[in-house]
């Protein structure tokens, strides 16, 4: 079977390509993105490029694609695709699977007012929140998003009134979560088949992605994961990413994605893309073993060099 991997040049896109072939269960890996100025050929075994998921024939050109070069799996990793597969109602296109949550999780996740909304009726404690121009913090500093966005891109701090006006109308402001150091990833699997797995990760930033990170056992932040995914109605994989404050954990980002860490906690034996695909597909996924608390990693470095000539502008 042939398998398809979108955003390939992006760090989850091509982490998802170093485990599906080092996996080496599928026939042939294809890799897409927008741009071709990425490392994706020293990995997969065809790479092209493709529209935005934001233009209008973004899904018939992933159509064909698809149907001209026998994919049978689908793995989109971006917010913005799964946004518009969502919309389309597919869970398959051009003849293959895709690798999605539920609807109902995905558009949970993608409106952030609309997800601590959900999650507040659930009975899980959220960050103070508002819409800019409708309410306003009981105290600053806050943090604005767009209502609708890709993890930490467009994110503001803002400290006082006077700021937040000048900000756009209609986004999201939410309480600033207290230690910095206290700051939490958490990534979780859950289907009928394997029940719910998650990982907690204390984690240390480097240049906007997971720097560095280790594995805790907090049955604290445990339960309070789990009644976030439980809430989501999850059968799949997300991110939740929270810190841990004087009143508890509080979450900031919920991705409903595979996470930027897929590579770190697949070579721990928290292998949730090949969990995900197991059950899928329906093959034979090895016994679970949890890392162990106070196991340590950190992100690197690995050079690619081509020797191919091309333009240079």
């Amino acid at each position: 079977m042939n398998v398809l991997v979108s955003g390939i040049a992006g760090d989850i896109g091509f982490g998802i390509a170093r485990i599906l072939r080092d996996w080496g269960v599928f026939s042939r890996l294809h890799g897409i993105d927008i741009h071709a100025d990425h490392p994706g050929d020293f990995v997969l075994d065809q790479c092209a490029v493709a529209p935005r998921a934001s233009d209008d024939e973004y899904i018939s050109w992933l159509s064909n694609y698809i149907s001209e070069n026998r994919i049978g799996v689908f793995i989109p990793s971006s917010e913005a695709e799964l946004g518009k597969l969502v919309a389309a109602g597919l869970d398959e296109i051009g003849g293959a699977m895709i690798i999605r949550n539920n609807s109902f999780t995905v558009l949970k996740s993608l409106d952030k007012f609309d997800c601590l909304a959900h999650l507040a009726v659930s009975g899980v404690a959220v960050p103070e929140n508002g819409l800019v121009d409708r309410t306003m913090p009981s105290e600053y500093p806050v943090i604005v998003k767009p209502r609708s966005g890709q993890g930490s891109k467009g994110v503001r701090l803002v400290e006082s009134a006077a700021q937040l006006e000048q900000c756009q109308p209609g986004w999201v402001w939410q309480q600033y979560l207290f230690p910095e150091d206290q700051e939490y990833t958490c990534p979780v699997y859950a289907s009928p088949k394997a029940g719910m797995r998650i990982l907690m990760i204390k984690r240390k930033l480097m240049g906007g992605l997971t720097g560095s990170g280790v594995v805790v056992d907090n049955p604290r932040v445990e339960e309070y994961v789990r009644s976030i995914a439980e809430a989501m109605q999850l059968n799949g994989a997300i991110n939740i990413q929270l810190r841990l404050t004087e009143d508890g954990p509080l979450l900031f980002e919920i991705n409903p994605r595979l996470s930027s860490t897929l590579v770190f906690r697949d070579k721990m034996g928290f292998t949730d893309l090949r969990w995900w695909l197991a059950d899928k597909l329906g093959l034979s996924s090895q016994a679970y073993y949890a890392p162990k608390a106070g196991t340590r990693f950190y992100r690197g470095a690995q050079e690619y060099i081509s020797t191919l000539s091309s333009e240079v502008s």
